[in-house]
């Protein structure tokens, strides 16, 4: 009896011992992984020319939301050749150029009422080709209306609001 309770503490210590070993590693492991997901880079998005309309509207009329979801690019002449750099298409260092625009990406439409505090699940709609978004919804009561990109592989997330007054 003695001898399988020597035999389960030391077992017990071994354990330790190895797990005091292993723990540090993992940790350290585990903080490397971290660092590389928060220096990933992301390109700029931002939500273009949102807009609900008609506002104000009659309660229980249809809206329409609609607005563009575009990339941003560095804007380096040297990247992106000679004479592109011009009055027409200016390039200052550190200003993002909207060149282009994120297609069949996924959007998020959500409603807050005024005076509210949680945001309410509308609708989930997809971008065309060309970044743009719209869809139709029905109003109640005044709001803000809001649109949501969750980001995606190598896009950051973006968001953008309209306030709709309703009246009877």
């Amino acid at each position: 009896m003695l001898r399988r309770i020597a035999t389960v503490l030391a077992t017990a210590a071994l354990s330790a011992s190895a797990l005091a070993v292993t723990a540090p590693a993992q940790a350290a492991t585990a903080q490397a992984v971290s660092a590389q997901a928060g220096s990933r880079a992301y390109t700029e998005t931002r939500i273009a020319g949102f807009n609900a309309d008609p506002n104000p509207a009659r309660r229980f009329q249809r809206i329409t939301l609609s607005g563009q979801l575009q990339v941003g690019e560095d804007c380096n002449p040297h990247e992106r050749g000679p004479g592109l750099a011009t009055r027409h298409n200016p390039c200052d260092n550190g200003r993002t150029q909207w060149a282009g625009s994120a297609g069949w990406q996924k959007i998020v439409v959500l409603f807050r009422a005024s005076g509210r505090s949680k945001w309410e699940f509308v609708d989930a709609i997809e971008t065309g080709r060309d970044g743009r978004f719209a869809t139709d919804v029905r109003v109640y009561t005044s709001g803000t209306w809001r649109v949501v990109f969750e980001g995606a592989r190598g896009l950051a997330p973006s968001e953008d609001s309209d306030w709709v007054r309703v009246f009877r």
